[in-house]
């Protein structure tokens, strides 16, 4: 096994295993898990790669987490500079408790690996048109839907926290949070974007963290449509977005909620 953060480990295959022995010079890429291009030329590129000797030299955590997310930008790639991105990350891994970033470069960003499943992969919402996802709230078992809110009422305290350090995300849709499934939880990812309170206009700081909040009170309002009306601050709040969330069809998503409610 071999660690991949402070919370998680991983098991390589016997080829990669290899490595912890004799340790490349320099990176060894291990598996592609993105790449953005350009017709034919690569723009953004993420690595899972086991550090080479001048890496380890240059970061010392790269060290104790050899095998690590690397994040490659090329020409013509827009891009923050990666030194921002490891700043904020840094100061975000200190509120929430994540595996702090490994280092950056002005061309690359290296964080620990999430092992686990974006939260987007394991709802069934995000259908077209957005009334359409009642009726897949009611087809769901209620302990698939319990399991999922928990997982909101998670992440809604992580954005609360952060958001109360003056911190908005800035990309915060489902893709960028990880659940791994041992130990269980959410783990926020990319904050390239993120934005700070007091270097903004209030205006702009106040559409942020509203963005911030989007994916998970629609989501927290589907989930509603299918166990009925909740009682949390995330609940509360969900409901009282219904008609800047979903316009005229606001009372169409009321009514599920009222129909299976209890309350």
């Amino acid at each position: 096994m071999i660690e991949l953060s402070p919370y998680h480990q991983i098991e390589l295959a016997p080829a990669w295993e290899a490595l912890r022995d004799n340790p490349p010079d320099h990176d060894q890429v291990i598996r592609t898990i993105s790449r953005k291009m350009l017709n034919d030329n690569p723009l953004i590129q993420g690595d899972l790669v086991y550090a080479g000797h001048d890496t380890k030299a240059e970061f010392p955590l790269a060290e104790e987490y050899p095998v690590h997310f690397r994040k490659t930008y090329y020409p013509g790639a827009f891009h923050k500079p990666p030194q921002q991105e490891y700043d904020h990350h840094l100061q975000i891994s200190k509120i929430l408790d994540i595996p702090a970033p490994i280092g950056a470069t002005p061309k690359t960003f290296r964080s620990c690996l999430i092992p686990g499943s974006p939260l987007n992969k394991l709802s069934p919402f995000g259908v077209e048109p957005l009334d359409h996802n009642i009726a897949v709230a009611e087809e769901q078992t209620t302990t698939s839907l319990i399991g999922l809110w928990n997982l909101l009422e998670t992440l809604n305290q992580q954005i609360t926290l952060l958001h109360q350090a003056g911190i908005a995300h800035g990309d915060l849709f489902f893709h960028n949070a990880i659940v791994p499934s041992s130990p269980i939880g959410v783990f926020l990812i990319d904050f390239e974007l993120a934005i700070e309170k007091g270097k903004v206009e209030e205006d702009v700081w106040e559409k942020a963290r509203l963005s911030d909040l989007e994916e998970l009170h629609r989501t927290a309002t589907y989930i509603q449509c299918g166990l009925g009306k909740q009682t949390s601050a995330l609940a509360q709040a969900s409901l009282s977005r219904l008609p800047e969330l979903f316009d005229k069809n606001a009372s169409r998503f009321q009514k599920a909620i009222d129909r299976h409610s209890f309350l």
